[in-house]
Parts: structure tokens; C-alpha cells; sequence
């Protein structure tokens, strides 16, 4: 098993950090203020979307679950597609280092996970263990998980990272990115009580492994690689857990081929046309990358 280091509060590089990423290290930063104007804007609209309900972490109590998925829908989709989600994280992006002419971010996702089983598919889906490649993300993937507020044992991830360099049996050969974004995206109001849309899942159990989980107070940031084995922790708290995840990737580190090592995905397509440089927003022009 490879050492896993973690570093805290080290600011190195951007180079010099996703060298390390790639070789299976994780980076902790204290909540810095971009992040903390990103779970503000994120609190805000969730106050907006349950207006009237009350507590925005104890909503399960007032709303059945059709209620609530009416509701968290928008919300998520408004926060992911909302131009000044969109700034946010281009302030985000550059605080940390990063260059913006060969940075580039897809667009983040909220996730909003109800305690116990009140809802654990659709757009609460509570992920089993997967690596991001497996979703056809490339290995040079960095990833950002930050929660809104402050978290308990179950309202992180679980992280596994002696796996990251330890192959997983699974079935990604038989998932496919652009038939996702054609058929199941976009469906996940439609999963309720049962998860009907296909997700790659380890095809062997991953019980034996040490479970980490990272908990971290509203804002943190935790950075890593997207070959690192990760599963959505089952929320134990009586409280609605609100997180949101980045993608960035260097156009250079594409271009080389400089990355983590993907040992198990055999996921076909690529969402490489989903990222925005942090300059200017301009897509990725995928014909001009040579992965």
C-alpha cells in the first residue's frame, strides 16, 4: 500500500501540489474566504428554495419526500448553472495558485444528503465506492469536496485511500458518458425510493478497507485526486447534509500525459467538453487536447 501523506495548510506550487495529488497525497486548506463566499451563496439559496419551511437542515421534518425533491432539483440545478456560481469559482480557483489561462474547472455540483434512509437516490443519490474516472473523468482530475456547514463523522466522505494504487473489480465497462448525459442526468428527479438510473459500482466488496473520513468545519477544503476510491458516508445526524464538489484539470498536464495512474476504469466517452477555462470561461476545445 502506498504512503498517503496529508498536508495541511501547505501552499507549494500549483505544479508542485498536483505532482503530489498524482502520486495519491491529499490537501487540507482552512476554510479561505472564496470558499466561504461559496457556502454563503449556497446557504442563501437554500434559504430561498425552502422558503417557508424553516431550519434548511432539518427539512425532512417538515416535507414528504416529493416535496423535497421538488424542491432540491432547482436548487441544485441554479446553483450549478447561476453565473455567479461561476465566478465564485474562477476566485476560488486563482486564490489557490492555480494559472487561469490553463485551468479549467467543470461546473460544481451541490449535494444535499437527508439523514437515515428518507431519501438515498436521485438527487440525494448516497454514492457507493467509485473512483471519478469511473465516471469517465481523465486521471488528472484534482477534486475539491467542501461542506456547507460544519460536519460530523457521516456527513463527510468516506475515503479509502489504500486503494488508490490497489485495483477494484468493477463495471465500468459497460458505462458510457455521453449515453449518461443523453438518459440519466437529467433524470434524477425521476429516481425516487429506487435508484433506476445505471451507475458503475464495484463489482467486489470493499468492506475490509479503513474507512477515513475527514471532517472538516464549513468551507474547508479537501483536495484530491480523482483516482482516489471515495463513497458518499451514510448520514447517521438528524441533520440534512449540504456539500458542494469542483473539478479543475491543467491543460497542460492533459497534453503530457502527466497524472494519476487510472488502474480500473474502462468507462468510455469523456467530459472534457464540460470544462471552462478559469480565465474566461471558454470551453475545452477537446480536438485541440492530445490525452
Amino acid at each position: 500500500m502506498s504512503v498517503i501523506p496529508l498536508y495541511v495548510n501547505r501552499h507549494v506550487p500549483d505544479e508542485v501540489r498536483r505532482g503530489h495529488i498524482f502520486e495519491g497525497a491529499v490537501f487540507l486548506y482552512s476554510a479561505p474566504p472564496e470558499s466561504r463566499q461559496i457556502v454563503s451563496w449556497i446557504r442563501d439559496l437554500s434559504a430561498q428554495a425552502f422558503e417557508g419551511v424553516g431550519d434548511v437542515r432539518r427539512v425532512h421534518e417538515e416535507l414528504d419526500v416529493k416535496a423535497f425533491v421538488d424542491r432540491v432539483g432547482p436548487l441544485k440545478s441554479k446553483f450549478t448553472n447561476h453565473p455567479e456560481t461561476k465566478r465564485l469559482c474562477q476566485a476560488l480557483v486563482g486564490a489557490l495558485g492555480s494559472d487561469p489561462d490553463t485551468t479549467y474547472f467543470d461546473l460544481p455540483r451541490l449535494r444535499v444528503a437527508p439523514p437515515g434512509d428518507y431519501l438515498t437516490s436521485g438527487v440525494s443519490y448516497a454514492y457507493k465506492p467509485h473512483r471519478d474516472t469511473w465516471y469517465a473523468h481523465p486521471p488528472q482530475l484534482v477534486n475539491f469536496w467542501v461542506p456547507v456547514y460544519d460536519s460530523e463523522r457521516s456527513t463527510v466522505m468516506s475515503m479509502f485511500f489504500d486503494y488508490f494504487d490497489k485495483p477494484v473489480q468493477n463495471s465500468t465497462s459497460s458505462w458510457d458518458y455521453d449515453d449518461w448525459v443523453a438518459n440519466a442526468r437529467y433524470a434524477a428527479a425521476q429516481s425516487v425510493g429506487t435508484e433506476k438510473r445505471q451507475h458503475p459500482l464495484p463489482a467486489e466488496s470493499v468492506s475490509e478497507s479503513l474507512d477515513i473520513r475527514i471532517v472538516q468545519n464549513a468551507g474547508d477544503l479537501m483536495v484530491f485526486s480523482s483516482c482516489h476510491l471515495h463513497a458518499t458516508a451514510p448520514n447517521e445526524t438528524g441533520l440534512v447534509r449540504y456539500s458542494y464538489d469542483l473539478r479543475t484539470l491543467d491543460i497542460e498536464d492533459l497534453r503530457s500525459g502527466r497524472g494519476a495512474r487510472n488502474i480500473d476504469s474502462q468507462a468510455t466517452g469523456s467530459t472534457l467538453k464540460d470544462f471552462l477555462r478559469v480565465r474566461d470561461l471558454a470551453p475545452l476545445e477537446v480536438d485541440a487536447v492530445r490525452v
